[in-house]
């Protein structure tokens, strides 16, 4: 590959920078009282604009503090009263799979055939029909 002439003769010696004369400010002389690190601070008087701001700033707060509070319980209620209808709810489901259980344990075939035996009834399979709805 070519290398495209992009190199540059750099001189070997470097050059000497001229920098221009800067002159250094005096430093100020700090009066005898106040320490050297902080500056002075003027404190600026608040107005009746900004204390109203800040007080109603505060009273929204305040009030959204009291709903954000008041919906936590609210969700809290919410949420036992959903866990009981869930127990109800189970409970009953319960109850009906054992009654289906025991409905079919009654209905099943070899238990009315030892009912028939015990009555003195016998069972003819010509006689008997399917019925379909």
């Amino acid at each position: 590959m070519a290398q495209n002439n992009l190199a540059e003769a750099l001189p070997l010696t470097p050059e000497p920078q001229q920098r221009p004369n800067i002159e250094h400010p005096q430093p100020r002389v700090r009066p005898q009282g106040q320490p050297q690190g902080q500056p002075r601070r003027q404190k600026l008087p608040v107005s009746k604009f900004e204390k109203c701001l800040v007080t109603a700033c505060g009273l929204v707060l305040a009030v959204l503090m009291v709903c954000v509070v008041s919906a936590k319980i609210a969700m809290s209620n919410a949420q036992r009263d959903l866990q009981t209808v869930n127990q109800t709810t189970a409970t009953y489901q319960n109850r009906n799979t054992n009654a289906q259980q025991e409905i079919n344990e009654l209905q099943s075939r070899s238990r009315l055939d030892k009912i028939a035996q015990k009555q003195g009834l016998s069972l003819e399979n010509a006689r008997i029909r399917t019925v379909n709805k």
